[in-house]
């Protein structure tokens, strides 16, 4: 988020532990990690599709054009989520923002 060391959703898919960690970084402090899926969307090494869409209330994402989970707002003010930052063993081909 602009103007701040914010994050308003990090994902964390780790892989050996099958396990896709979802939170938020607000005031220099992580909130409770979100973890329950039904399964685990991801495997090493294949190619992924995900769509994050923001609504009012919470973001949607789905993985392969499967809906996987929602995630309720802890950020207020959403005109303040601006950016978009991928790191780790990902190789990044495409960004749309609609």
């Amino acid at each position: 988020m602009s103007g701040s060391n914010d994050i308003a959703l990090h994902l964390n898919p780790r892989l050996k532990k099958q396990v896709f960690i979802r939170n938020s970084f607000l005031s220099d402090c992580w909130g409770p990690e979100e973890t329950k899926l039904d399964s685990f969307p991801f495997s090493a090494g294949q190619y992924f599709e995900m769509i994050i869409y923001c609504e009012s209330q919470h973001f949607k994402i789905a993985l392969n054009g499967v809906h996987q989970l929602v995630y309720k707002h802890r950020v207020q003010d959403l005109s303040r989520i601006n950016q978009v930052e991928v790191k780790g063993d990902v190789t990044l081909l495409d960004i749309k923002i609609i």
